[in-house]
């Protein structure tokens, strides 16, 4: 295992950066996550670590150890890339045996053909050992080219987008697998991707990048519940976050968030808004509503909002269902065996604890630990 960590790393291509400032370190031994859009650097990311990329500025270390001059055969890392990189004229086994037949490396047949044999055996493709990457499955590359980086033994893992190309049943096995593997668990593994579901399910922490830039670093639980700003936000979680242009009140009824486009008011609870007042939120908000947060309610009159039934999607174990309360949409996540009919009157709920308050400038939460 080991500690990575980059210190203010600027990286750019003809002269326009893609890495700006990028700081983190990891735990020893955790799963650790770089979520972002395409073109966020984190695959760059990746390759500075690797020293497959040389850097304008910063600092890399492993353990404290600095790295920037240490050549990329000498760095204790195994890189798996998002297009297999398998040799297609070599046989699997050929494959994952390659990496320790390479110059400098000193090791036995013997061993050679152990370590294959059982890094194979753990990815249940020993019985694909004699055949080329041109008669396999998009899962079975996928694990020979993270079989390929495992044999190595590296202390570091370097995971770019490796589930991408594989359909969802190989993605949700691929995924469990990952969490069962002892090797993984034994090392520290640093993962790209692009998908909230994977961040979420396989991370002990994630970076959220953007642009070039982290933008925050937490707990799955932290990212998708207090998200920093509206791009995280909008980022973790299908179908997207429900978004608000709301103006702040107090009146008679008590204070509550006046949404002028859908003529309709949401009442706030004390807490919420004394915590908006000690931060000095504006009078006019950015309000986020994730769709498993609005409820149906029995009976439209018991109802904080009365809206109208759009489309209906029945999907899995849950439903998407479309709103329209005056001139605004909304999504509602609802159980997939209730029925709609478009332009049905319905009653909604707002779940006011789960909500979340952005700044319709910076964007930021307003209410977030790092906002």
């Amino acid at each position: 295992m080991a500690v990575v960590e980059l210190c203010n790393i600027v990286k750019s291509y003809d002269g326009e950066k893609v890495l700006r400032d990028l700081s983190f370190q990891t735990i020893d031994g955790e799963f650790f996550v770089l979520l972002g859009p395409s073109g966020a650097g984190k695959t760059t990311t990746l390759k500075v670590i690797a020293g497959l990329e040389d850097i304008d500025s910063g600092e890399v270390l492993f353990d404290g150890k600095p790295m920037n001059t240490v050549p990329t055969n000498q760095r204790p890392v195994g890189m798996t890339f998002e297009s297999y990189a398998l040799y297609p004229h070599f046989t699997v086994f050929e494959n994952l045996a390659n990496s320790l037949r390479a110059p400098g490396k000193k090791h036995p047949e013997s061993e050679i053909r152990e370590r294959v044999t059982n890094v194979a055996k753990m990815l249940k493709i020993d019985h694909l050992l004699d055949r080329h990457p041109g008669e396999l499955s998009g899962g079975q590359k996928q694990r020979a080219s993270l079989g390929r980086t495992m044999v190595r033994e590296p202390s570091i893992y370097l995971l770019d987008e490796p589930l991408t190309h594989v359909d969802a049943k190989i993605r949700f096995e691929l995924r469990l697998q990952f969490h069962r593997l002892e090797e993984l668990q034994q090392s520290t593994t640093i993962y790209v991707t692009h998908d909230y579901v994977e961040a979420l399910s396989l991370g002990n922490r994630i970076a959220i990048l953007d642009n070039g830039k982290i933008v925050q670093i937490g707990k799955p639980k932290e990212i998708y519940h207090e998200p920093c700003n509206l791009f995280v936000a909008n980022l973790v979680g299908q179908p997207p976050i429900n978004v608000l242009d709301a103006i702040l009140e107090r009146d008679p009824q008590g204070p509550a968030l006046v949404i002028p486009k859908g003529e309709f008011r949401i009442p706030l609870s004390p807490k919420n808004y004394q915590s908006l007042q000690q931060v000095n939120a504006p009078s006019e908000l950015k309000v986020g509503i994730r769709p498993r947060d609005i409820d149906i309610v029995h009976g439209p009159d018991q109802a904080m909002v009365k809206a109208r039934s759009d489309v209906f999607e029945p999907f899995g174990s849950l439903g998407l269902l479309s709103v329209m309360v005056n001139d605004i949409y909304l999504e509602l996540l609802v159980d997939p065996d209730m029925s709609f009919e478009p332009d049905n009157l319905l009653g909604l709920n707002f779940r006011e604890d789960r909500m979340l308050f952005f700044d319709p400038e910076t964007e930021i939460n307003l209410l977030s630990n790092e906002g």
